[in-house]
């Protein structure tokens, strides 16, 4: 088929994840022409194979810095779709624990990591969308309060919202619209079985993001949450995250206890 008469492809970034799924599968319902971008080939066949109907390219790459974005920018021209779109998940579910308990180098570089790759990749790959293209980042919760032993991801969630004020600015003086959808709780699987009622799938994240893609006037952050949320501060993600954290907080506690008690006795 003929460069000007295909339909504009939406790439999906680490599209193997649990949300790069929901993206995935979110935007080939819609219709769009995909290609999905992850660093593990065999992963990336599996896609494949999950979505035999769909109109769907594979493209093994990331952009984990400069240079691998710039090397993604190249391979994705190679391919020949004109783009309409880019979507990508921020991954910041690893992040635990306390600040006054890590080095402010951890810190410092958990910031780096979650937040470089993704810069990169609006460098490289914003100017390859049409006149018109979205990028649409997807964060998670602890951005706008606090979360209680979770201060590595509060900060990198804060700092992305700030990150997607700014590039969306940019990117409006090139014709292009960047947003971030927030999402204010953890997520569950791709299609069900949600911990919590009110934690979306996948697949519904997928679909507010694909949402996004015609959203003409849409703010730089929107913010995602099948219920109100009372109070605003979610708690872990998982029955095994509580149940680290809870080994970490009885070993300070243990610790604290048996200094103590070596200080008090004679």
């Amino acid at each position: 088929m003929p460069l000007a008469t295909r339909r504009a492809a939406v790439v999906v970034l680490d599209a193997s994840g649990v949300i790069g799924r929901g993206l995935l599968a979110a935007a080939l319902d819609a219709g769009h022409p995909v290609v999905a971008v992850d660093r593990n080939p065999a992963t990336l066949a599996a896609l494949a194979a999950e979505h035999p109907r769909g109109s769907l390219s594979v493209l093994a790459g990331s952009a984990a810095g400069e240079a691998d974005a710039r090397a993604l920018a190249t391979a994705l021209r190679g391919l020949g779709h004109p783009l309409a779109a880019v979507l990508s998940a921020v991954d910041a579910s690893g992040l635990r624990g306390r600040l006054l308990d890590q080095p402010a180098d951890a810190t410092c570089n958990a910031l780096q990591c979650a937040l470089e790759p993704q810069l990169a990749a609006v460098r490289h790959l914003l100017p390859l969308l049409h006149h018109g293209g979205r990028y649409v980042l997807v964060g998670g919760p602890g951005g706008q309060h606090p979360w209680a032993g979770q201060g590595q991801r509060s900060l990198v969630e804060a700092a992305l919202r700030m990150l997607a004020r700014v590039l969306h600015d940019e990117a409006r003086a090139v014709g292009t619209r960047l947003q971030l959808l927030s999402v204010a709780t953890p997520t569950c699987g791709l299609h069900a079985g949600a911990p919590r009622p009110h934690w979306p799938t996948a697949l519904q994240i997928g679909q507010r993001a694909i949402q996004l893609l015609g959203d003409r006037h849409g703010e730089p952050v929107v913010d995602f949450a099948l219920a109100p949320l009372d109070p605003p501060v979610v708690a872990n993600t998982s029955p095994a995250g509580c149940l680290r954290d809870a080994r970490a907080l009885l070993g300070r506690l243990t610790a604290a206890a048996t200094h103590s008690y070596k200080e008090a006795s004679p």
